[in-house]
């Protein structure tokens, strides 16, 4: 099979899984949820801010979750499934976003050679947030799962910004 056909529908099935989470998210909002609208943009604002101040923005990794968790209303595990759920779509989102304009500034070459890197990145890190539901119970990989997807997820959005800035500097 030609190696483009291989790669689509390898992007394809990956894809599927993460538009599926989307969706859910979005649309099976109960009532006492945050609007994703405002979580975002605290996100959005917290990053900038990070940013701004000349600091990476890691601290911004569970600005949703937690308060999220902590509230009266979300006791229960499927509750906090949930605020994680909310989290990872936010970075994913802005991953997204980081990647969509780190390539808008590269050159055709330099844009090809980031493509094959983030795919392999995108592997890395389907495959190692899968761990947790080899090596603990199902509870405690409920919550390890998706706490290694927002970290490793927002940690690479985090980066890709930072190059991107730097990008920036030296035109």
């Amino acid at each position: 099979m030609p190696k483009s056909v291989l790669c689509t529908c390898r992007g394809f099935s990956l894809a599927v899984p993460v538009l599926a989470m989307l969706a859910y998210v979005y649309w099976q909002q109960p009532a006492s949820s945050a609007d994703p609208n405002v979580t975002n943009a605290i996100l959005q604002k917290c990053v900038n801010t990070e940013r701004a101040a000349g600091r990476s923005g890691r601290v911004c990794i569970g600005k949703v979750t937690e308060p999220c968790k902590a509230r009266a209303e979300n006791p229960h595990r499927d509750d906090k499934i949930e605020c994680d759920e909310r989290e990872f779509v936010l970075w994913s989102l802005l991953l997204r976003k980081e990647v969509a304009a780190l390539e808008k500034r590269l050159d055709p070459q330099q844009r090809e050679k980031f493509r094959l890197t983030q795919d392999l990145w995108d592997k890395y890190q389907s495959d190692d947030c899968r761990l947790p539901y080899v090596l603990f119970s199902r509870e405690r990989a409920e919550f390890a799962g998706p706490a290694c997807t927002i970290e490793l997820k927002a940690a690479r959005a985090l980066q890709l910004r930072t190059w991107r800035d730097a990008l920036s500097v030296g035109k």
